[in-house]
């Protein structure tokens, strides 16, 4: 059902719509965010980015975890990504992950005061908050890494957090 979680500020970008999609061979990406759901100029922007093998789409939160759990969507190959940690948690504490890689990429360097974040990876900057609800993201998943590309190493992203 669920090929991968994935969180990345960037959503769908480059290296999701070309190696992510082809390496977890998906037929759909679902973007749950309330804010772009919205937004209809964001949300064009978004699906103009997605690869022509793939239906996408951008979903408020609750929706796409009530979509998820829907037992027709197990026939479904989804790439789920979402832009920061928070939405994450709510929609693994919802929607069952196991065996589902759940992947914190991107996040945090785009967005907010690097200042008043913590470096986890080169890639991977979280405030306290955010590494508390990260932490707690690793208590639902049994598959929980940092991997950035398809070709690089998954770590285990608890162990990352332990210096955090």
């Amino acid at each position: 059902m669920i090929a991968m979680m994935r969180v990345d500020d960037r959503l769908i970008h480059g290296q999701v719509a070309v190696m992510w999609t082809k390496n977890l061979q998906v037929d759909r990406i679902w973007v749950p965010n309330d804010q772009i759901a919205k937004n209809e100029i964001q949300k064009s922007a978004l699906l103009m980015a997605a690869p022509d093998s793939v239906k996408a789409a951008i979903l408020p939160v609750a929706k796409a975890i009530g979509l998820l759990n829907n037992p027709r969507a197990a026939k479904l190959k989804i790439l789920l990504i979402v832009n920061n940690v928070p939405d994450l948690l709510r929609i693994v504490k919802e929607v069952p992950t196991t065996g589902t890689k759940v992947d914190i990429a991107n996040v945090g360097r785009i967005s907010g005061d690097l200042d008043n974040k913590k470096k986890i990876t080169d890639t991977v900057y979280l405030t306290a908050d955010e590494i508390a609800r990260a932490k707690e993201i690793g208590a639902y998943s049994d598959n929980y890494v940092y991997q950035p590309l398809p070709g690089d190493s998954a770590i285990p992203f608890m162990n990352l957090l332990k210096e955090a």
